[in-house]
C-alpha cells in the first residue's frame, strides 16, 4: 500500500462487543509521509511493535462524521475549544479504546499531522512512542482516509453486516462531495466551525449570497474568519462596513508585478515559502534590492498618497478588505488598522492577494485566520517590507537584542511584533527559559 497517509487494517475478530466492533478488530498500522505513528510499547509483552490492536470501526465512523471539518476548518486563532478538538483529535473516535495521541490540522492546502507520544505518567500497559509533526498534501490526506473508510465498509460487507451508521454516513458524504453545491455548502459550515446541519439558521446562506459579490473563495476566507467570533453578527457588521468608502487605489502596477512571476513560483507547496518567494520576485521587479519600501514607493504600488496611510477614517472591525471594481483595476481600500506600520503590513498583503486570487474574486480580505491564503499573505508582507537577508545586515550578530529589533522596525516601518516574528519564522531567534 502506497501513500503519505495510511491507515492499514489487518483484521483479527475478537469475541467481546457489538459486531461491527468486533469484526473490525484488528492490528493497526498508520503511517503519515512513512513516519510511524502506532509505534508502541507493550509492558505486557515487554517490548515495542509497529501495531496495535484496535477496532477500525469506529475509528472509520469518527473519520467520517469529521470529514468536512478535518478538509477545511483551520486551527482557531485561539486555543481550540472542546468542539475543535473533539473533530480534530483522533482520541475523540472513543468506544473505550487507547487511540494514537495524534491531532490533525489543515489550512486548506495541506494537513498537518501532529503525533505525539504517551504522557510520561500514563498508567496504560500501552503506550504510544511516536513524537513528530509531518504535513502533507490535503488531497493525500482525503485519499487515506476515504482508501480506510471503504476497506472497512468492505470487511464489513464480507462478514455479512451491512447498513450500519458507518454504511449511511459515508454514503452521504460521497453523494454530497460529488454534488458542487452541497460541497460548497458542507464546506462553508466546516469554515465556520460547525458539523454538518449544524450551524447557526441563515449564516452559510447568507455567505453564499456573498459569492457573485465577492466570489467564493473570497468568502471562504471570511467564513474561517468568522469562525472566531459569533458568525450572524460578524456577518451584519461586515455586509455594512464593505459598503463604506475607504481609500481609493489601483492595481493596475500589480499586474506588471504578476506577469512578471515565474509560474513555478505560484505551485511552490508551502504556503510561507510560496509568500516568501514572491515576495522576493516583486521586489526584484521594482527594483528594490534590500533597501526597505518608503511610504511613497508603497503606495505608489497601489496608487494612493502618502497622506491616505494618515488612518483617519474609521477602521474595519474583523479584517481588512479590498474591493476591486468589476471592470477595471480600480480598488477601494477598507483598513483595519490605524496605526502607519500595520496599514502598511496590510497594504502588503493586499498586494500578495492580487497577486494569487482567483480572478472571479473582487475582494481580497487579509483576516486572521490560519488558512494558505492568509498565511501566503503575512509571508509575502513580512519579507517584501524586511527582506530577511537585509533583516539580518540591519541586526548583526545578536538577532534577541530588543532595542536593535525595535530599531529595525523603525528602518524598515514595520512593527517590532513582526520583525520578531519573521525571525522566529525562519527559526533565527534562539530563546531560553
Amino acid at each position: 500500500m502506497s501513500g503519505l497517509f495510511i491507515i492499514d487494517p489487518q483484521w483479527e475478530p475478537t469475541d467481546h462487543g457489538p459486531e461491527e466492533i468486533r469484526q473490525t478488530s484488528a492490528l493497526l498500522r498508520i503511517k503519515v509521509n512513512n513516519r510511524l505513528a502506532t509505534r508502541v510499547h507493550n509492558d505486557w509483552a515487554k517490548s515495542v511493535h509497529e501495531t496495535v490492536r484496535l477496532s477500525a470501526y469506529p475509528l472509520a465512523l469518527w473519520l467520517a462524521a469529521s470529514w468536512w471539518r478535518l478538509r477545511w476548518e483551520p486551527v482557531p486563532t485561539n486555543m481550540p475549544d472542546v468542539d475543535w478538538r473533539m473533530a480534530h483529535e483522533m482520541g475523540s473516535a472513543g468506544h473505550g479504546y487507547l487511540w494514537p495521541p495524534m491531532r490533525i490540522e489543515t489550512d486548506g492546502e495541506s494537513v498537518v499531522v501532529h503525533s505525539l507520544p504517551s504522557s510520561e505518567d500514563a498508567t496504560e500497559p500501552i503506550r504510544y512512542l511516536s513524537h513528530f509533526r509531518e504535513s502533507i498534501p490535503a488531497f493525500e490526506f482525503a485519499k487515506g482516509v476515504e482508501m480506510f473508510i471503504q476497506t472497512v465498509i468492505a470487511r464489513l460487507d464480507t462478514v455479512g453486516i451491512g447498513e450500519t451508521p458507518l454504511h449511511a454516513l459515508w454514503k452521504e458524504v460521497t453523494q454530497e462531495s460529488a454534488n458542487a453545491e452541497a460541497a460548497s455548502y458542507r464546506k462553508m459550515e466546516a469554515l465556520l466551525g460547525y458539523d454538518p446541519d449544524e450551524a447557526p439558521e441563515g449564516v452559510v446562506d447568507a455567505l453564499q449570497q456573498l459569492f457573485p459579490e465577492a466570489g467564493e473563495a473570497a468568502v471562504a476566507e471570511i467564513a474561517a474568519a468568522c469562525a472566531s467570533g459569533e458568525p450572524g453578527q460578524w456577518m451584519a457588521s461586515l455586509r455594512s462596513e464593505s459598503q463604506r468608502s475607504g481609500v481609493p487605489g489601483s492595481l493596475g502596477v500589480i499586474g506588471g508585478i504578476k506577469n512578471a512571476l515565474t509560474r513555478d513560483i505560484r505551485f511552490v507547496a508551502a504556503p510561507w515559502e510560496r509568500g516568501r518567494a514572491m515576495a522576493r520576485a516583486a521586489r526584484e521587479h521594482l527594483g528594490l534590492d534590500g533597501q526597505p519600501v518608503s511610504d511613497k514607493r508603497l503606495g505608489e504600488i497601489l496608487e494612493i498618497t502618502e497622506q491616505s496611510l494618515s488612518g483617519k477614517e474609521t477602521p474595519m472591525s474583523n479584517l481588512s478588505l479590498a474591493v476591486r471594481s468589476d471592470d477595471s483595476t480600480q480598488v477601494n481600500l477598507l483598513f483595519r488598522r490605524s496605526v502607519i506600520t500595520g496599514r502598511r503590513f496590510e497594504m502588503a498583503r493586499w498586494i500578495a492577494d492580487a497577486l494569487m486570487a482567483p480572478g472571479l474574486d473582487h475582494w481580497l480580505p487579509a483576516t486572521d485566520a490560519k488558512t494558505a491564503r492568509q498565511k501566503v499573505q503575512r509571508a509575502f508582507a513580512a519579507e517584501f517590507l524586511a527582506p530577511i537577508n537585509a533583516l539580518q545586515a540591519f541586526l548583526g550578530h545578536d538577532l534577541t537584542d530588543d532595542e536593535r529589533i525595535e530599531e529595525a522596525g523603525v528602518y524598515f516601518r514595520v512593527s517590532p511584533l513582526a520583525i520578531r516574528s519573521h525571525l522566529d519564522n525562519h527559526g533565527l531567534r534562539i530563546h531560553y527559559d
